[in-house]
């Protein structure tokens, strides 16, 4: 019994997406009617993209491969 239940609400959850989705679809709120014709016909503005947030700023690098692998300071250690 308890199936039963689970895979109604499952069934009714699949099938609300399921006629959402095909809702939103422009071809099929003109066959139900949802827009009238002459508003399905013109299409949307196109979207601008814009970034949501500034770029990163580059950090800066810490050291140079010339301090550790420089011959003055390797000579410069203390045995």
């Amino acid at each position: 019994m308890t199936n039963f239940f689970l895979g109604l609400i499952a069934g009714c959850i699949i099938a609300g997406v399921a006629t959402i989705t095909a809702a939103r679809h422009p071809a099929v709120q003109l066959r139900l009617g949802l827009v009238p014709p002459a508003q399905a016909a013109i299409a949307p503005p196109p979207r601008i993209e814009t970034p949501r947030c500034p770029a990163a700023p580059v950090a800066a690098s810490v050291g140079k491969p010339e301090m550790l692998f420089s011959r003055s300071r390797l000579w410069s250690i203390a045995p």
